[in-house]
């Protein structure tokens, strides 16, 4: 019997049974799918957090004190920038403000570093509007582009120009007029802080409004790649656990070993709907084995071999596994674009908090971010899923087929 013979038996089979095979098809379907999807959204994910911590540069080190009774201050700043290996030692003050304006008051990360040093720790921002501020000045301030629109609000909550108040502290906060005199484009977060949701100011600005001399971080440049183990040792030496380092090394293998774990998970999530697709693969031909008992008896009166009726009824299993793979590929990819849009709506019309939180964390990519990624489907995952969801229909195929395989001819025929 020719292989297009057994094919053709094979979508007779699934012709004469078309709802069944419709449902059985949409089970492959919806379980190649989701994991196309959901596999696709956290190697985007992955992509752009590791791209929005990179923007720091493979030499930087983020110098932070492990307890709020130790004190970063000028003596340390001096003491690492004497270390082998080291450019620059940038001093970073940051804490948690309110900006008064429109009527409304929302949260936002303060930033103070000397604009001199600016580029050092973000380097490629760029103005909108305005200029940065003055080293000396104790009123001035530059403002990230959701700090100037902030998404819930149809006008802006502060204008470049214009003063702003900002409150410092939750009980009772201090108030006090600063100048807006700039306004960055949108730049999304690194892992030192998110531009888009944070207030600049001059180091000397900083301490005043906060009423504190140390630092909260101190961001370290290594010389080269190369160099910047030999520097962690050094610091490392220095402090011991009076104080907490990260590199963007580390950072990113962490972020990577995470997400890679949670696509596993995910991955195996979805793929057990399609293993409960593979079992009613299996409880659709076993119906069709019984219901075409008196066929296959027909059929190997006729002289049709065992291997002849196995291979009609798994070239079946076989086709509903391909049609439904593909046609779940190309759902899943369709799904992977449409995920992020929704979740960035959902993220548009929200209250407001979940990005000024955002404004809140200094540490790796804001929400903002997180929802501005773009999905990736690799190759290599698509033909992964194609494989195993034609497998799953085979080897729930199998042992129908091999049952009416072996049916004694005569007791088909009498079968009622």
């Amino acid at each position: 019997m020719k292989t297009s013979d057994t094919l053709k038996w094979g979508i007779r089979g699934i012709r004469q049974r078309k709802l069944r095979a419709a449902l059985t098809i949409l089970g492959i379907m919806v379980g190649t799918a989701a994991v196309i999807a959901l596999v696709s959204q956290t190697d985007g994910i992955q992509v752009s957090i590791v791209a929005e911590i990179n923007k720091l540069g493979p030499t930087s080190i983020i110098v932070r004190p492990s307890s709020i009774t130790t004190t970063l201050t000028d003596s340390d700043v001096n003491r690492i920038l004497q270390m082998p290996y080291v450019d620059y030692v940038v001093p970073v003050i940051m804490s948690n403000i309110r900006v008064y304006g429109a009527g409304t008051s929302k949260s936002y990360t303060l930033v103070g570093v000397d604009p001199a040093q600016f580029q050092i720790i973000l380097e490629g921002v760029t103005f909108e509007e305005g200029r940065m501020y003055q080293q000396v000045s104790y009123s001035e301030m530059v403002v990230g582009c959701n700090v100037r629109y902030p998404q819930d609000l149809t006008v802006p909550l502060v204008n470049v120009g214009q003063s702003a108040t900002v409150g410092i502290g939750f009980v009772n906060p201090i108030k006090k007029q600063m100048n807006v005199v700039g306004a960055f484009e949108q730049y999304g977060s690194s892992s030192l802080v998110s531009v888009d949701d944070s207030v600049f100011v001059s180091i000397k600005s900083a301490t005043t409004l906060l009423g504190q001399t140390g630092y909260t971080t101190l961001f370290v440049k290594a010389s080269s790649p190369d160099t910047v183990d030999s520097v962690v040792r050094n610091i490392r030496a220095t402090y011991g656990t009076s104080i907490t380092y990260f590199t963007v090394k580390q950072i990113t293998q962490i972020v990577s070993s995470i997400i890679s774990q949670l696509t596993i998970l995910l991955g195996a999530i979805a793929a057990i709907s399609l293993l409960v697709a593979g079992l009613g693969i299996m409880n659709i031909m076993f119906v069709s084995v019984i219901e075409r008992t008196k066929e296959i008896g027909v059929l190997k009166a006729l002289g049709f071999k065992r291997r002849n009726i196995l291979g009609i009824f798994l070239s079946e299993a076989t086709i509903m596994g391909v049609v439904g793979g593909v046609l779940g590929i190309a759902l899943g990819t369709v799904l992977s674009y449409i995920i992020p849009i929704v979740l960035t709506s959902a993220y548009s019309v929200s209250t407001g908090t979940s990005t000024q939180m955002a404004g809140q964390y200094s540490g790796v990519g804001g929400m903002g971010s997180f929802l501005t990624y773009a999905p990736i489907i690799r190759p290599e995952i698509v033909l992964l899923v194609l494989v195993f969801g034609i497998s799953v229909s085979l080897l729930a195929g199998f042992y129908p087929a091999t049952r009416a395989s072996k049916m004694d001819p005569v007791v088909a025929l009498r079968h009622e």
